[in-house]
């Protein structure tokens, strides 16, 4: 760009020279001549220096939420992957508030996931937390890991976050990074994790139960002695405070009374109940499940017991 402009400036600075030359004595228009061919050699040199400097274009980051992968500015220093295929895992354990909670637009929040190193390589600060895609929410496109977790340590990692300004329900998905510049998510199929939020502007949101998740526990894990003790543990998860009754329902009518349950927030608690079941009882599948029966009766799923010693 910078080319035409410096070939102008010679004329005009030639033409100088001799216009000078013209008007006055002969040994001062040499004097000129000589002084003014300086100059202009001197500007030539100056445009064609400048003209040599690398042009800097600014780099414009695309919105977040228009790049599923984004590389964090402040990645560490690349070096490579272990030969280990299990040294990257992780087990999400728990999360809050959970999923499906109920916020008012624009509301600040911490999300807090409880991770468990399951691999066996160590994280420490040049593993990343990294956005993936969906909702940004207000964070930052990659985090550094706060503090080392060693294989079979749990931590809690948290980010802090901002609601939406609309109304409506918003998913942001996160995923670790290596040093070495791969990204590994949570559980058995390494898949991003993720915030979800419901953005409601109304005074009072209908908060209810959002979801309840059985596991059922064999004691003793394996063999088959006189009796065999099951324990199905029920986690209910809300999105905002909520009180409610319910009560276990079982496929021999053996129900347990009704019962109240309180929650402050948005949240989860976990109750339990217990089967013994004797070696030659039948093999027939058996079921647990709650039943809540205000303010709206709603059964929610089954737990399974099967009698593996019949």
């Amino acid at each position: 760009m910078f080319g035409p402009r410096k070939y102008k400036l010679l004329n005009a600075l030639m033409g100088i020279a001799w216009l000078t030359a013209a008007c006055g004595p002969a040994s001062q228009a040499q004097s000129d001549i000589s002084t003014a061919v300086a100059q202009t050699v001197q500007a030539r040199d100056s445009l064609t220096e400048v003209a040599g400097i690398p042009t800097t274009t600014p780099e414009i980051n695309a919105p977040a939420a228009l790049t599923p992968a984004v590389t964090p500015t402040n990645a560490p220093t690349l070096i490579s992957a272990p030969s280990d295929p299990n040294c990257t895992q992780a087990t999400l354990v728990s999360e809050t508030p959970p999923d499906g909670v109920i916020m008012k637009p624009g509301e600040y929040f911490w999300k807090t996931w409880t991770f468990l190193n399951s691999g066996t390589c160590a994280w420490n600060s040049s593993y990343q937390l990294v956005y993936w895609s969906g909702e940004l929410m207000g964070g930052l496109v990659s985090y550094p890991l706060p503090q080392d977790v060693l294989p079979g340590e749990q931590k809690d990692i948290s980010i802090y976050l901002k609601a939406p300004d609309a109304e409506g329900t918003f998913t942001g998905y996160w995923q670790f990074q290596t040093p070495w510049n791969a990204n590994f998510g949570a559980g058995p199929y390494s898949e991003p994790f993720y915030v979800e939020v419901m953005v409601s502007s109304k005074e009072k949101p209908k908060y209810g139960i959002t979801s309840i998740n059985y596991e059922v526990v064999r004691d003793p894990a394996i063999g088959c002695p006189t009796n065999v003790l099951y324990t199905v543990f029920a986690t209910i998860t809300t999105n905002g405070p909520y009180d409610f009754e319910y009560f276990w329902n079982q496929s021999d009518e053996n129900e347990s009374g009704v019962k109240g349950m309180e929650f402050t927030e948005a949240g989860s608690q976990t109750i339990s109940r217990e089967w013994m079941v004797g070696k030659g009882d039948s093999p027939n599948p058996r079921w647990m499940r709650i039943v809540v029966m205000t303010p709206q009766r709603q059964g929610y799923g089954y737990a399974y017991i099967l009698n593996d010693c019949p």
